[in-house]
């Protein structure tokens, strides 16, 4: 083989070789969160979010039936959750279901100890209150509600990172960047300080 055709073919498979590197070193030094990954971690607490409280003076038990995630709307910095609930209001020893709808907002951020992403500082973006044959300050339900995720989620994870698989316990051993992007929570290694750390 002559010395020019050895040299390409040597060039070749290094290039090909780098490529190859450069494709496992990307897929190891970065780990997605999904949107589906946060509704099951959800899911599986759904019965937990659940708060005894009274409206008005009427006790009412608040419950939530469903859960939506959303991650990155319209390429925001933020989770949105969008949730079907019920406050099931007593009165005069009837009951009666107020069904709620409701749509959230947070900031998410990762806490690197715990290996665990959170979600906090819910704002409403939506509340809709179909109360059948109720009358009263309905318009409080949703105040309870945010009270209710709040103080939830704020000693909950949204999503917990085994780092004891597939080779992720870089995740717990340096400074990570959290990027929102649409459908997904993206971490990947800090090596830049200008690039803003997950929490």
């Amino acid at each position: 083989m002559k010395r020019t055709t050895w040299f390409k073919a040597t060039l070749i498979v290094l290039i090909l070789l780098y490529c190859n590197a450069c494709s496992v070193i990307s897929s190891v030094t970065s780990y997605s969160v999904t949107e589906q990954d946060i509704e099951q971690g959800l899911l599986k607490q759904i019965d937990q979010l659940s708060e005894k409280t009274s409206v008005a003076g009427i006790p009412l038990l608040l419950s939530v039936e469903s859960l939506d995630v959303i991650v990155g709307p319209d390429n925001r910095s933020v989770v949105a959750l969008q949730a079907d609930a019920i406050a099931s209001v007593s009165v005069f020893g009837l009951r009666y279901p107020a069904r709620v709808k409701l749509g959230l907002e947070g900031e998410p951020y990762y806490n690197q100890q715990e290996k665990a992403l959170y979600v906090r500082s819910l704002t409403l973006t939506r509340s809709e209150i179909d109360a059948a044959g109720f009358k009263g300050n309905l318009t409080s339900l949703a105040d309870r509600y945010m009270g209710l995720f709040n103080s939830y989620l704020a000693t909950h994870p949204v999503y917990q990172v085994d780092s004891a698989k597939g080779g992720l316990a870089w995740l717990s051993n340096m400074p990570l960047s959290l990027d929102i992007r649409p459908g997904k929570i993206v971490f990947t290694p800090r090596f830049n300080d200008g690039e803003t750390p997950a929490k």
